[in-house]
């Protein structure tokens, strides 16, 4: 009777509508520019083909809604309430793909394309997006190539005194110690913008112009530079380019669908250019292709995104007009939604509806594949479990000094990023791969025990010495449910020839290992896993590296920030030089107050220089 009572009293205007089951959970999210009209249908026979309709109010007991002012207003906050709710029955867009994006702070002195995942307004340029770091690589390191733009990031430009090797093979120009002037740097940054915008046939022409003013000077070093620098972008421009006359930023939408499955699939063109791809995939939870188009935009452009000149979609969307209104005024400009019938937009959808079907091919035959593996892994192995779940141990150190583990894990074959943890090293300071392994070991299973959150199987990266360390671990702790191996890289043999032996696996109580063929599926996923070990323990490993490399005596003196140790070693050109200053030296020279010039010089001669800051600052 409240559901009914309801019904009769809903008013006219627009609005989001909220259903609730018995439990008062809410199952189902709608926008309306007439509640009243939309909320009765649902109720009403024959009046609408939508599948989902009867299935979904057999668990409706009472409605709730929101009215607002415009049915723009209504589109916001249904994206709002979506997410807020997560409903059952709603196409709910778990965005997993952290969209990156180039920046370009043009705003401030020697800029650099920096690589960021969130677009501010801030000022600076955005370029993308890029679904994939591999394709953001591949345009950084074009750029780097032809253009001679600075390539560190802040916190190494700023306290760099010396011009590093760029500059030195002509890949920089030395921005870091004021070796170019902000005009001419400025013009590079012209040309970068222009190729991150797909403009490279504008870029051409600048180029070429200035190729001739170089010629007639009699320079012909730097023509030819500038002669490379054009064929080389002639080149990827040829690449790049697709079948559009058009030179307009755009997104193309196509979708596939499979039992109660959609497989959407997002191409990027950019200037003409396509950029990059995105696929999504999740349940059509009995809705129709037109509703789920609806509700997959709102969602999408509800993320923070670049936003283009033209959104393609190959369904007719009836959020079309209102969705061009509120994109229009996110990105300050005329934005279109179209429904295209014929022409050159027809086919890119059609391209984009045949790599959604592609994706679903790929996944589909790649989750066959991979259980495969897996079943053989264990199979081969002689495993108790199939491993769905692996965690993969490495450890990281030069001579003992700044040792980290690390531990990666994957989770049906691919990396869970969730689960990473690094370690640094406490209780071992010399050079012990084995007890550096032993103490990572401990201190993440003897948490996991008790949190009953142990893998199927674990993997170290080395040979015997390092499963024994393991086995030790897991008879401290009592582990007796879980999988080991260790997986040792493979060696040149002492025998004359130098033949190579393959990877070789170890399992607990087997005393030869077991070598599977290099190019077996197997081996290739356990080396994967490992490489992955490897990197991420490297990485920690260089961070922790670099940030003891930076470190001067100067740090330790209250007062003397990164630009004055900066300008003392520019002054000075290392920590013998400041030390061997008088304080008169350091007040004229580094311009320092006379009381901080005597704090550096009192310091500096009570307390002795360790010889690495010597050798750091000499290089």
């Amino acid at each position: 009777m409240k559901l009914e009572n309801k019904l009769k009293n809903l008013p006219s205007s627009s609005g989001v509508y909220l259903m609730k089951d018995a439990q008062h959970k809410v199952i189902y999210v709608g926008k309306a520019k007439n509640l009243k009209n939309r909320v009765r249908s649902y109720f009403q026979k024959n009046t609408d083909d939508r599948l989902y309709k009867e299935y979904l109010v057999r668990y409706v007991s009472d409605i709730d809604f929101v009215l607002t002012e415009t049915e723009k207003e209504a589109l916001i906050l249904e994206n709002n309430l979506i997410k807020q709710f997560k409903p059952k029955f709603n196409i709910n867009l778990r965005d997993d793909k952290t969209f990156i994006c180039i920046k370009l702070e043009s705003n401030k002195k020697f800029p650099y394309p920096k690589v960021v995942r969130q677009i501010e307004d801030d000022g600076a340029l955005y370029f993308g997006p890029y679904a994939s770091s591999r394709a953001i690589r591949h345009t950084l390191r074009y750029i780097h190539d032809i253009i001679p733009i600075r390539k560190c990031p802040d916190n190494v430009f700023k306290k760099r005194v010396k011009p590093c090797l760029y500059y030195q093979i002509q890949k920089c120009l030395g921005p870091c110690c004021d070796l170019v002037d902000e005009v001419t740097y400025q013009k590079m940054i012209d040309q970068v913008v222009l190729i991150l915008k797909g403009k490279q046939e504008d870029l051409i022409g600048m180029l070429k112009q200035q190729m001739s003013e170089e010629s007639k000077a009699m320079r012909y070093e730097k023509a030819a530079k500038i002669r490379d620098c054009i064929r080389a972008i002639e080149e990827t421009v040829e690449k790049q380019r697709i079948h559009s006359m058009t030179f307009v930023d755009r997104d193309v939408f196509g979708y596939y669908v499979v039992r109660n499955e959609v497989y959407i699939e997002v191409m990027f063109i950019r200037s003409g250019n396509m950029e990059d791809v995105a696929s999504y995939h999740f349940a059509t939870n009995h809705n129709t292709i037109e509703e789920i188009f609806r509700s997959f935009l709102n969602q999408f452009y509800s993320q923070t995104r670049f936003i283009p000149a033209e959104v393609i979609v190959p369904v007719e969307s009836v959020d079309a007009k209102v969705l061009e209104e509120w994109l229009t005024e996110k990105k300050g400009k005329k934005v279109e939604v179209i429904h295209p019938q014929r022409g050159d937009k027809v086919r890119l959808i059609e391209m984009a509806q045949r790599n959604a079907e592609n994706v679903y091919l790929l996944s589909v035959n790649h989750e066959d594949d991979f259980a495969r593996t897996l079943n053989a892994l264990k199979e081969t192995l002689h495993l108790r479990h199939t491993p769905e779940r692996i965690e993969c141990f490495d450890i990281s150190n030069i001579f003992g000094k700044q040792a980290v583990g690390s531990m990666v894990t994957f989770t049906q074959g691919k990396p869970d990023k969730s689960r990473y943890k690094r370690f640094r090293i406490k209780t071992v300071g010399q050079i012990d791969d084995y007890a550096m392994m032993h103490e990572v070991l401990t201190r993440r299973y003897k948490r996991a025990v008790g949190e009953g959150d142990l893998p199927n199987l674990i993997m170290v990266d080395g040979g015997k010495g390092q499963l024994g360390i393991a086995l030790k671990v897991f008879e401290a702790l009592a582990i007796s449910n879980v999988d080991l191996v260790a997986l040792a890289k493979g060696r040149k043999e002492n025998n004359g020839a130098g033949e190579k032996i393959g990877e070789q696996i170890f399992v607990p109580y087997v005393p030869d290992a077991v070598m599977l063929s290099p190019s077996s599926p197997e081996l290739l996923f356990l080396e994967k896993v490992r490489d992955e070990a490897h990197r991420f323990a490297i990485s920690y490993h260089r961070k922790l590296r670099d940030k003891e490399y930076y470190k001067s005596p100067l740090d330790e003196i209250p007062g003397i920030g990164v630009a004055r140790k900066k300008k003392l070693f520019k002054c000075f050109g290392s920590i013998e030089g400041i030390r061997n200053a008088t304080v008169e030296q350091l007040t004229e020279i580094s311009k320092l107050p006379p009381k901080q010039a005597a704090e550096i010089f009192n310091y500096l001669h009570i307390n002795p220089i360790n010889p690495k800051y010597e050798i750091r600052n000499s290089k």
